[in-house]
């Protein structure tokens, strides 16, 4: 009986072992496929080509900044959106020179849930959070950098991997991470979390997937960053 108890723990526990290990690799086939991407590739080249000192501010993110039209939002030609659809954390690591030869009055960053929705560790989003902060920091110092929130989602495709309430658990313990990385650089913390969640019909900031935003949502954006965006 104990020996069969003792084969019945090695079994389970490889199991365990290999659930984790495949886990692993579909998160590192996930991001690699997406920086490998045309898109990922062709928006970074573009990036690249930029001539610095044009622009006064930049948005860097994923999906939800590439599809927030600043420029007219904001009806502003010396805003750069830098997003770039799909994009996880560690792109921002490997596009981060693009962005500071740019040499922006300021940086707005917003980077996180795609990685949050893959399960990547918040410690290591936090790491490359704090390899983007440094390289910008030391070669273009005079940019005022501002850490976005990441924003709540609706999962309404719930599955055994991924559930409503635990990812916008891991999205407000991410958003901790962020106010205290704010803190350790010295730098700006806006929170678009509690403005979007202050909202009376949630539903209507997302579109179908539960994830991108409806122009309502843009608007709340907006105004959350009119105070950040013009202040001296």
């Amino acid at each position: 009986m104990r020996r069969f108890i003792w084969i019945v723990c090695i079994a389970l526990l490889s199991l365990w072992l290999l659930f984790l290990c495949g886990k692993k690799l579909k998160q590192r086939w996930i991001v690699e496929k997406t920086l490998s991407s045309e898109h990922w590739q062709q928006r970074n080249e573009e990036i690249k080509n930029t001539p610095p000192d044009k622009y006064k501010v930049v948005f860097l993110g994923n999906s939800l900044t590439e599809l927030f039209n600043v420029n007219e939002y904001f009806a502003d030609t010396t805003l750069l959106n830098c997003g770039i659809v799909g994009d996880f954390s560690e792109g921002l690591v490997k596009r981060i020179d693009n962005i500071t030869k740019l040499k922006p009055e300021k940086l707005f960053i917003e980077i996180g849930i795609n990685d949050i929705i893959e399960k990547i560790a918040l410690d290591d989003i936090c790491a490359n959070y704090r390899e983007v902060i440094k390289k910008m920091q030391t070669q273009s110092p005079q940019t005022k950098i501002y850490i976005q929130s990441n924003l709540p989602v609706i999962i309404n495709r719930p599955s055994f991997l991924t559930d409503n309430k635990d990812v916008n658990n891991r999205i407000l313990a991410q958003n901790e991470n962020l106010k205290k990385i704010a803190q350790e650089f010295n730098l700006t913390y806006v929170d678009i979390h509690t403005a979007f969640i202050k909202y009376p019909k949630l539903n209507d900031l997302f579109v179908s997937d539960g994830v991108h935003l409806t122009p309502t949502a843009y608007n709340i954006w907006k105004t959350t960053l009119m105070p950040y965006l013009y202040s001296k």
